[in-house]
Parts: structure tokens; C-alpha cells; sequence
């Protein structure tokens, strides 16, 4: 991010009484500041009280400079000079206006200037920027008028300011971070070092010490508005979106002809407060109709907001307006899943596929493709996918292991021959949804086993949760789908210890626990265990029938 930078002027006081100082004071700090208007105010107010104010007339040539009306500058630099001809800084003035169209004036002005700083340096510092702001920039002039400021007054710190702008525009950072900090050791009030000090910083990331900077600025003049948007742009790129959105919203309450709010509103979206964010770019819409940055985000929120009719819409719009290098593979993978919303999976296949083109990094994109691929019935595509997200994606959570093995478990049962139930003489039970089958495919095998490897990972990070050894459970019933070898029984049991503690909440799968250890203990043949865990069965679930018939079938036996 490049911050916005303020005008180089000087509150200088000389020859006028403390109350006017301070006003003059404030009048610079106007022009510092943009508020070009509030510094007129304060000089005009000034000059009225006394047109031999050379200090506040300096500073109305100041405000005519920097508003671009020469002719009016000029004016007022030589009534300074004519009220006070020992000011110098209304020659450095002159000088600065002659320099833009006769060097040799310019020169003349710059050695009366000199001539009138015997102590006060502040002249020889509006020299040196004269040559600093020249195209291309005169740096030898610039640094030689500031060896003569610093000379005059070593503890000028607008002198060690400007030398820090050169420094930086050379690229030599580190001496120019140092110029800074030593002009804010001699004036704790220039606001320029905080914001170069600030820029420095974010060029290094550290944004903790950028927002400090700012935050100093705000804190010696609370009002100076401008600060209050460069931390919302430093909390934006620091992705600390919440904060951002609250210093935009005192800077934008404030300077209402600013029309530059692209982050606001992102800050605003990315801190899901959709519908103020679209309230902010449909103003810009609207006065824009054309400009893809504006319609990019519309549309992301459109998706959000599930406006999906109306989100394809702009998003087909985006699209024939943006040059294709400008595409960011957010856009691909936004319009990918506004598709798959509609209905439209296989396209929005071929919009994932371009995202990753874009930037194989984005992880999240895989699980995109899995999810579609799975509504396409293209389940081994789904099982790629969805292995590759696992395998991109940092910092895996049990969650990420669970949703895999769900889709493993639950592809592998779409492979499967199914049966109304199992049975042995005459018991009926069918305690696993979707898994009594016979099948030996060798393929719905491997998918059962993948799914128990990615169970025993939730298992193993989450130790506390009974996913994991319950989804093994369901999983090895269905390998050992006529309960022969018992291989669900021991995750059963585990499941058992933790869900036992709350039997109301988790009936569902306390149900489905004993209905198949009931079973189990039947296919052993040991009547006495498996009554009685259909008894234990009817003790959370009084009304469940299989259980109640199971064991009339097994007590008559």
C-alpha cells in the first residue's frame, strides 16, 4: 500500500504575540493537513487584523501555492516582504514561484532568503523542498540548502525530514527511517515523519509498528483525518477488518468528497456486513455502471446473499468488461460457485479448474471441485479432489480428516448390492444405514478402509469426540457386514463410554450401538448378552419395536 503523503509546510512565528502564534500555528497545520479552505480561513482572519502580518501572509501565499493560484501567491509573498522585509521565508516563496519559469530570479530571491537567516532556517528548508519538488527532482541543490539549514539550526526537524525523503527516494531506507526518527525527536508534532516512518514499516510488514506510528498522529491532533484512513488501509492489508471498517467510518463521516472507498466496502464484505457494503458500491455502481472493480464485488456479495439470479448477472457482466489480465482467481472461483448454486456443476467445473490455473495455492478450491463432482455423481472425482484439499491444506483439523471419511464411507456406499436387512433365524436387525451388503467389490473395499484410516485420524486428534471411533464403527460393520468377525464391536464400545454420559442427546446412536451388539452377541450365540442389550436398547428408546420383537424371538428360543 503507498500512503497518501501531506504537503510539506512549516508553522513558523516570528515577530507576532503568543495568542496569534498559536493561530498561525493552526493555520499550518491546516495547510498540513489538505484543509486548504481552514488554512485560508485562519490567515485571511489574521491579515484583517493586521495586514502587516508577514507570518500570516507568508502563510496566505502558502495557501494560493499549494491551491495552484500563482499570480495570487506571488501577491501576498511580496506584501510579506513589504511588511516585514527581514521575514525571510516570503523570499523563499518568490523564489520557489520564480523557480517554475526564470532560475535566475529564482536565484536572486533564494540569496536574499539566505541573506535573512540568521538563525531561522526555516527559509533555507522552503528552498531545498523548492529543488526537491522540481521534475525531475534536484537532489545536489536540495541537500546543499540543507547542510546551510542544519548548520544555521542543528535541531531543525524539517531540515532532517526533507533529508529523509531523499534518502528514501534513493532507496537507501534505513538512513532515511533514521532522519526520521530524529526529526520527531526534534519535533514530536510532524506529522510527515510518523506517516513516512508508518510507510516504512508496512514495506517491512511490520503493521504492529505502522499503526503505532498512525496512532501517535491521531493522538497529537485527533481530528487530522486523514490519519484515520491510512489505518484503515494498514488494518485492511493487515486483514484486521473489524478495525478497519471503524477508522474508514470516521474518516469517510468526515471528508465527504472522497470517493475512493474500494477498501471500505471490502473491509465491510470481508467482515460480512454484506448489505453495507452493497449499500457503499451501489452508489459507485451507479455512478459507474462500466467499472469491473465495482461489479467484482457486487457480485461476490450477490453469492453471499444468495441474490444468485441477479449475481450471475453482474458476474457475466464482470466478465466481458475486465481484461483478462486483471483476473483474480477469486473471480473464477466466486462465478465457479455461484454455478454450482444454479445448478450449473459442470461449468462451474471448468471456472474451479481456471481458479487453480490462476494459483494452484488456493486449497479451498479443491473441495469446491470435490463437492461438485459428487452433485455430477462423479464420485471418483469427487474422492480426488477432496484428497487433494486434504493434502494442500495447512494446519488439517479432525474436521477436515471427518468430511473426507464421510464422503469415502458414503461413496463406497453407493457401490454396495443392498439388502432389506440381516438376519439369522428369524432376528432381524439392520443397525447401519446403507452398509448390509455382500458385495466384495475391491474398490468399495479400499474406499471403506481409506475412510477407516481417515476416521482414525479424528480419533486421534480429537480424543474426546466420538466421531471417530463411531464412523469406525459404521465403517467396519459394513466390511464385516454380516457381523462374523465382530470388527465394529470394539469401536462401538468406545463410542459407547463417551455417548453413554448423555443418553438423551445422542439416542440416535446409542440405538444403533446396541442394536448391533445385540446382534453381535446373537451371531455368537450368547442369548443372555444379547437380550441384554435390546433391553438397554428399550431403556432409552421405550417405544423402538425391532428391539421389543428381538427379544419376544430370543426368550421363546
Amino acid at each position: 500500500m503507498k500512503l497518501k503523503l501531506t504537503i510539506f509546510a512549516f508553522s513558523i512565528v516570528l515577530g507576532i504575540n503568543a495568542v496569534n502564534a498559536q493561530t498561525v500555528t493552526d493555520g499550518f497545520a491546516k495547510l498540513n493537513q489538505k484543509d486548504y479552505q481552514g488554512a485560508k480561513q485562519i490567515f485571511s482572519s489574521l491579515v484583517k487584523a493586521n495586514p502587516k502580518n508577514a507570518v500570516a501572509l507568508f502563510g496566505m501565499g502558502e495557501y494560493y501555492y499549494f491551491t495552484g493560484i500563482m499570480d495570487s501567491a506571488k501577491i501576498n509573498y511580496l506584501a510579506g516582504v513589504d511588511a516585514n522585509s527581514s521575514y525571510a521565508n516570503n523570499y523563499a516563496g518568490l523564489g520557489k514561484i520564480s523557480l517554475l519559469s526564470s532560475p535566475a530570479q529564482a536565484d536572486a530571491y533564494f540569496k536574499d532568503a539566505i541573506k535573512k537567516s540568521k538563525k531561522d532556517a526555516s527559509a533555507l528548508v522552503i528552498i531545498a523542498n523548492a529543488y526537491y519538488s522540481q521534475v525531475p527532482k534536484k537532489f545536489d541543490d536540495a541537500k546543499r540548502y540543507l547542510t546551510m539549514a542544519l548548520e544555521t539550526d542543528p535541531s531543525n526537524a524539517n531540515a532532517y525530514y526533507l533529508n529523509g525523503l531523499i534518502e528514501f527516494d534513493k532507496n537507501n531506507i534505513g538512513d532515511a527511517s533514521r532522519l526520521f526518527e530524529t526529526a520527531i525527536h526534534f519535533d514530536k508534532n510532524l506529522f510527515d515523519a510518523y506517516f513516512r516512518q508508518s510507510e516504512i514499516m508496512i514495506g517491512a510488514r511490520n503493521f504492529p509498528q505502522a499503526i503505532e506510528y498512525i496512532n501517535k498522529v491521531v493522538a497529537i491532533n485527533p481530528n487530522y483525518w486523514l490519519a484515520y484512513k491510512t489505518l484503515g488501509e494498514i488494518y485492511y492489508d493487515y486483514q484486521k477488518y473489524a478495525d478497519a471498517i471503524t477508522n474508514f467510518a470516521i474518516y469517510f463521516k468526515n471528508v465527504s468528497d472522497d470517493k475512493d472507498i474500494t477498501h471500505y466496502a471490502y473491509s465491510l464484505f470481508f467482515n460480512k456486513q454484506y448489505q453495507q457494503a452493497r449499500d457503499l458500491i451501489d452508489k459507485l455502481v451507479r455512478q459507474n455502471p462500466n467499472e469491473y472493480v465495482y461489479l467484482r464485488l457486487l457480485g461476490y456479495i450477490s453469492y453471499e446473499t444468495k441474490d444468485l439470479v441477479n449475481g450471475k448477472s453482474i458476474m457475466d457482466k464482470f466478465f466481458t468488461l475486465i481484461p483478462p489480465d486483471k483476473i483474480m482467481t477469486d473471480d473464477y472461483s466466486y462465478y465457479g460457485k455461484m454455478l454450482s448454486a444454479v445448478g450449473n456443476d459442470s461449468l462451474a467445473i471448468q471456472y474451479y479448474k481456471l481458479a487453480l490455473k490462476k494459483d494452484s495455492t488456493q486449497f479451498q478450491i479443491f473441495d469446491e471441485l470435490a463437492k461438485s463432482s459428487t452433485k455430477l455423481k462423479k464420485y471418483d472425482e469427487s474422492l480426488k479432489y477432496g484428497s487433494l484439499f486434504l493434502k494442500k491444506k495447512p494446519n488439517l483439523t479432525s474436521a477436515d480428516y471427518y468430511n473426507l471419511g464421510r464422503s469415502y464411507y458414503s461413496i463406497a456406499g453407493t457401490l454396495d448390492v443392498k439388502k432389506d436387512s440381516l438376519s439369522k433365524n428369524g432376528v432381524k436387525v439392520n443397525p447401519v444405514s446403507n452398509s448390509n451388503t455382500k458385495s466384495d467389490s475391491i474398490k468399495r473395499l479400499s474406499y471403506y478402509h481409506e475412510a477407516d484410516s481417515l476416521f482414525a485420524k479424528v480419533e486421534q486428534y480429537s480424543p474426546t469426540s466420538y466421531l471417530g471411533s463411531f464412523w469406525r464403527a459404521r465403517v467396519n460393520s459394513a466390511i464385516d457386514s454380516e457381523t462374523t468377525l465382530g470388527l465394529a464391536k470394539p469401536f462401538y464400545e468406545k463410542a459407547l463410554e463417551l455417548l453413554i454420559k448423555d443418553p438423551v442427546k445422542f439416542k440416535k446412536q446409542l440405538t444403533e450401538i446396541y442394536a448391533y451388539l445385540g446382534f453381535y452377541y446373537y451371531v455368537k450365540e450368547d442369548k443372555p448378552a444379547s437380550i441384554d442389550c435390546w433391553k438397554k436398547l428399550l431403556e432409552i428408546d421405550p417405544e423402538n419395536q425391532n428391539a421389543q420383537e428381538t427379544i419376544k424371538s430370543l426368550e421363546k428360543k
